[in-house]
């Protein structure tokens, strides 16, 4: 079996900056590529939404804090 680790193994792609594009290319399925960055998006959005709802119930929990500490001053 033939394995190829890089473009420098294929002298047509040695030159080429865009080697995954060439048919004979070693690099990375464009589908799998595609696919990984389509999963780190949705991550990154998961996790920027879970920050939000965390910094959203942290901030009202400090803000009731804040109330019964103002009541108790008044009282």
């Amino acid at each position: 079996m033939l394995t190829l680790r890089t473009s420098a193994h294929i002298p047509t792609n040695q030159h080429c900056r865009g080697f995954r594009l060439i048919r004979t290319s070693t690099g990375a399925l464009r589908a799998r590529a595609g696919a990984r960055r389509l999963f780190q998006e949705w991550t990154r959005l998961w996790d920027a939404e879970l920050r939000r709802l965390w910094l959203d119930d942290r901030w009202s929990a400090h803000a009731g804090r804040v109330q019964s500490k103002q009541s108790r001053r008044q009282s």
